[in-house]
């Protein structure tokens, strides 16, 4: 519980924040290296709540950033639709996962989207 709480402050805090120093804050220690898997339901109302709503890729970085302060070894997770749009783009997604496991374990993004790249990346998760 003290974990959401103080994640839930930090998400207060970096709200302001852009997405390259969210990000870039992804590649320091945490202070401490916390066990229990938050409730993060609580933490995206609270970001909501003070900076209202927001594209969903600055959204998941602030929350894994919160986290990621807070000592849960969360990571940001950037993928694409395997398949091309009619104009030959690709869709690109975002998706939170702590200590390797994904939110949503129901249905798992890496199942359906290709991985592209991970923030910090997984030798950077200071375990």
């Amino acid at each position: 519980m003290t974990t959401t709480i103080t994640a839930m402050w930090t998400v207060f805090r970096l709200r302001h924040h852009d997405m390259p120093a969210l990000v870039a804050g992804m590649d320091r220690p945490p202070r401490r290296r916390r066990g229990t898997r938050p409730s993060v339901t609580p933490i995206v109302l609270t970001l909501r709540i003070s900076a209202g709503f927001s594209a969903p890729m600055r959204e998941n970085a602030l929350v894994v950033a919160a986290l990621h302060r807070c000592g849960v070894p969360a990571q940001l997770v950037v993928g694409a639709d395997p398949v091309p749009e009619s104009h030959g783009g690709y869709r690109i997604y975002t998706w939170i996962e702590i200590a390797g496991v994904p939110l949503d374990t129901e249905s798992p993004p890496g199942n359906y989207l290709v991985e592209l790249i991970r923030f910090p990346k997984s030798g950077e998760t200071h375990s």
